[in-house]
């Protein structure tokens, strides 16, 4: 047969693209018997769903690794807004529109609003319950109504078990109540305390205990009032005092604040930067990296992927002591620990902007070195999973992208497409 006329580019492409299009189907319809064998006997050319697995996880945790530690080596520190001089004492919220606008402020807290607190007795926690046994009935009165609750107390119980079994009651209620059991290990005493979440001088905030059948109520002290409730008391720039039943206060303009703590001295409100946005990078950082590294470590067949969990803790243990300073730490396997009121310090201080951003646009640093780690995974995460763990109908010229369609596998290797394909 004699065909007329050559090839042209168009014709070329168009038999590469239906050479290329068959050998795809063909390629699919074998894959797709190997990841879902029917009569294949075990391990025959089977694709480790585990180890897809292991593939989605951890390009998944290095791209938010990579993203979070984009924002701390720049934006995340370039947000501008109204802060505290002393957290501990006082918070604030700035939502306005127009910062340049705002003022320094002086704020003194001579307290903070407060809700009823019952503190029972201090008993030996291990000790025999010296009280009425079996059902005790208790009623607590709060905001004008009257719930009645009850424990059975077993001839064995201690005094922290009897404790412990009023605090669940007084939890489970939803009475607007928290119930703890506090145990001194060093004297082995425990007490049970009854505090309202509600705060301010407000009458429907005031509870009271008592006994109706036993006596548990008095045994333990639930009873006694050992606080009683409060308002917030405070002076703005040497004013004269203002009284607020909750702690959240409204300076104007889109400014709040927090009441947390009586201070001696004022608490200042300036322009400065929003430490917010970095903290929530961190803690971003801090989940991403435990998630690749969970991964990559409990992969424990595949020497590769031990060997990523290698590299992120060398560069973690690198720089340990200085991560530790800003509240970063970590556990005996290596995941990250992130401490909040030590990061939140160190935000409102400055060091935690100076460590991630000390070596910014240089190759060294902690964020430099965990950032390459981290978009070297995302980009060519085949390179962290050993071509054995993919089965036998795989050589190493194929690279995993994802969990997408079947198409969008990319095969790569010492040959070209078309020596695969062919």
């Amino acid at each position: 047969m004699r065909v007329s006329g050559g090839l042209n580019n168009n014709s070329i492409s168009g038999l590469y693209n239906t050479l290329f299009q068959g050998k795809v189907a063909m390629h699919n319809n074998r894959l797709s018997r190997d990841l879902f064998p029917t009569n294949n006997a075990q391990g025959q050319g089977s694709f480790s769903m585990s180890t897809m697995q292991y593939i989605s996880d951890i390009k998944s945790a290095a791209n938010s690794l990579s993203n979070a530690l984009k924002d701390l080596s720049g934006s995340a520190f370039s947000q501008n807004t109204m802060v505290s001089s002393n957290t501990d004492a006082m918070t604030v919220n700035f939502t306005g529109s127009n910062l340049n606008s705002m003022g320094d402020m002086r704020v003194q807290i001579d307290q903070v609003a407060m809700g009823q607190l019952n503190e029972g007795a201090r008993l030996s926690s291990s000790a025999s319950y010296g009280g009425d046994r079996g059902v005790n009935r208790f009623e607590i009165n709060t905001g004008g109504k009257t719930t009645q609750l009850s424990i059975n107390v077993a001839a064995g119980d201690s005094n922290r078990d009897v404790q412990q079994k009023m605090a669940t009651a007084i939890n489970n209620a939803g009475l607007g109540l928290r119930a703890t059991v506090e145990t001194d290990s060093k004297t082995n005493m425990s007490m049970l305390r009854v505090e309202s979440t509600n705060v301010g001088t407000a009458e429907r905030n005031a509870f009271s205990i008592r006994d109706v059948t036993g006596n548990a109520a008095a045994q333990t002290g639930a009873n006694e009032v050992s606080r009683e409730r409060q308002d917030a008391i405070y002076r703005i720039n040497g004013g004269e005092a203002q009284v607020s039943q909750t702690n959240t206060i409204n300076l104007g303009n889109g400014l709040s604040a927090t009441l947390r703590a009586a201070s001696e001295e004022e608490v200042t409100i300036t322009r400065g930067k929003d430490v917010t946005t970095a903290i929530s990078a961190v803690e971003s950082m801090a989940r991403s990296f435990n998630n690749m590294f969970s991964a990559a470590a409990g992969n424990i067949g595949d020497p590769k992927a031990q060997g990523l969990a290698s590299r992120a803790i060398n560069i973690s243990s690198a720089y340990s002591r200085s991560l530790s300073e800003i509240g970063i730490s970590f556990d005996g396997s290596g995941r990250m620990i992130v401490n909040s009121q030590q990061l939140s310090r160190a935000a409102e201080s400055g060091k935690l902007e100076q460590f991630f951003m000390e070596n910014r646009g240089k190759n060294f640093g902690f964020t430099a070195s965990m950032g390459r780690l981290a978009g070297n995974v995302a980009n060519n995460t085949s390179n962290f999973v050993s071509s054995s763990m993919f089965g036998n109908s795989f050589g190493e010229n194929f690279t995993y992208s994802g969990f997408g369609n079947l198409n969008q596998l990319n095969f790569m290797g010492s040959g070209s497409l078309l020596d695969y394909m062919f």
